[in-house]
């Protein structure tokens, strides 16, 4: 079925502003969201226009099992909106062209019926638009978000040098991390077990779906709409909205409140502090407004180090971890014959993995290295390894354990690059590693959450293997089970390290004809 095709044949050039932006199904909560754009200088449709549109999506798409939701948002034509387009544009796109533009690079024309946009550029990188032919990408990206043409041209500037060099890329920008901070929980309002780890208001530029803030509300409003659709059309329902500040910015924040959370929502006061957790979305008037989904009283307990910007080494494909591949590496008798593992190693893709944290609180410490092998067939072919710069002191006793400190991950990537990166490496392989399940996974979960990658690969505990292998022994940590296979582990507590000498357990433990 094309959609637009069925549309226009009932509704004709009645609603020819509407522009179909796209089709969201989540199948976890059971809804598919359709979002029409029209654009803020073009006739706004009444409300009993977008009910006689969303009945008649609904009578044609009659979905059992998917509750649809229609929604109708304005775009506006705006400068600073655009430079922010441009900016995400490059930033997913071309990681490399950030390094040698900025928003004095692009001149920025809104006429009656189109935008026209100069690029002022140094030669090498004009020829490098042309060669990936990016003004005629650029200009299809921009018209999908604003509704309108776009006609885009670069000027080149002999004076304009370049910085980096294009041809042997491993670029260096600058790049500021996100500034985490720690709450103290007070009570909870909404929701339990809130992060008590937000991050400063305005280092959120762009949506996401989850974000965590925390600051005094600076003001409360509770309104009511009428629901039109569902279970429970025609019954009143509360919205409350909020404007949270935390000194360095603020924001508009959204609750759809329950029946029974309209009394709690309505304790609430301004110079309140509290901390909310949720989706952070364009609003109506496309603005960033997080959609709460949980929320508690808090009181500010430690600010963060100071967030000074790092000096990143960026790959050519916008990556900060290099894979290493280890087809070279010897790698002994027991990885030459394909047919000695059983089904679990045959035939999968699976990544052994280690971390080293500064603490054992899942709740507050950080990632310090990530150590991981991934192995093919039986075959290790692929190394991953990085250090990765915490936003807290590294304690004195954990650097005695690991000999990890805070000099040696100043210059690391942080968290959100690295954990975007070990998402990709990881992607629709399994999971291992010796006693993930209680520790590690806990800590990537909860990393790439807050980036917004769902680490939802199946797993493989080592220590569970170990134990129900009749090894003879009544420990089962790392170093136990290695020398009881007659493996090695040299350097332990260092994540490569214990991530290699893992994955030879893992292949040992699946030997076909282990005694």
């Amino acid at each position: 079925m094309n959609f637009t095709h069925e549309f226009n044949a009932e509704f004709g050039d009645r609603f020819e502003n509407l522009e179909l932006k796209d089709v969201v199904v989540k199948k976890n909560d059971g809804t598919c969201t359709i979002t029409f754009l029209s654009l803020s200088s073009s006739k706004e449709i009444s409300d009993a226009e977008k009910q006689e549109i969303t009945d008649w999506i609904k009578s044609l798409l009659q979905f059992e099992q998917l509750r649809i939701k229609v929604k109708f948002m304005r775009v506006y034509v705006e400068e600073k909106l655009i430079l922010k387009e441009l900016e995400n544009f490059f930033k997913d796109r071309y990681k490399i062209v950030t390094a040698y533009i900025s928003d004095k690079s692009f001149d920025i024309k809104i006429n009656t019926f189109d935008v026209v946009i100069g690029i002022t550029l140094s030669s090498r990188m004009a020829e490098f638009f042309a060669e990936h032919k990016i003004t005629s990408e650029l200009s299809k990206y921009l018209k999908e978000n604003f509704l309108v043409d776009f006609t885009i041209s670069t000027h080149e500037d002999a004076e304009i040098l370049d910085e980096v060099d294009i041809e042997n890329v491993e670029l260096k920008t600058s790049y500021k991390p996100v500034a985490k901070y720690k709450v103290e929980i007070i009570k909870d309002v909404i929701g339990k077990d809130v992060n008590p780890n937000p991050e400063y208001i305005s280092s959120i530029k762009k949506p996401k779906p989850v974000a965590i803030i925390a600051g005094y509300i600076k003001k409360i409003e509770r309104r009511e709409f009428v629901r039109k659709t569902g279970k429970y059309a025609g019954q009143p329902k509360a919205l409350f909205s909020i404007q949270l500040t935390d000194g360095k910015g603020k924001m508009d924040c959204v609750y759809f409140s329950s029946k029974a959370n309209e009394k709690v929502m309505e304790s609430l006061e301004e110079t309140m502090y509290v901390v909310m957790q949720g989706e952070v979305k364009l609003n109506y008037m496309n603005k960033l407004s997080l959609i709460i989904k949980k929320m508690a009283l808090a009181t500010e307990v430690e600010k963060p180090l100071e967030n000074k910007p790092l000096k990143i080494n960026f790959n050519e494909d916008g990556s900060v971890v290099k894979i290493e591949k280890l087809e070279s590496l010897e790698q002994g008798k027991m990885f030459d014959d394909e047919s000695v593992y059983n089904d679990k190693i045959m035939g999968k893709t699976i990544v052994v993995f280690d971390l080293e944290t500064t603490g054992l609180d899942f709740d507050n410490d950080q990632i310090t290295e990530i150590g991981a092998v991934k192995i093919v067939d039986g075959k290790i072919k692929e190394k991953f390894s990085t250090f990765v710069k915490p936003t807290i002191h590294i304690p004195a006793q954990v650097t005695e354990i690991t000999g990890i400190t805070d000099e040696m991950v100043k210059d690391a990537p942080p968290v959100d690059l690295v954990i975007r990166d070990f998402y990709n490496f990881t992607r629709g392989c399994v999971l291992s590693g010796h006693n993930i399940l209680d520790f590690d996974i806990k800590f990537v979960k909860r990393e790439g959450k807050a980036s917004g990658f769902n680490f939802d690969n199946p797993t493989i505990d080592t220590l569970l293997e170990a134990r129900r292998a009749n090894l003879g022994i009544s420990r089962f940590n790392l170093g136990t089970v290695v020398k009881t296979l007659g493996l090695t582990l040299e350097g332990a507590h260092r994540a490569w390290n214990d991530a290699f000498a893992t994955a030879q357990v893992l292949l040992k433990l699946n030997e076909i004809n282990r005694k």
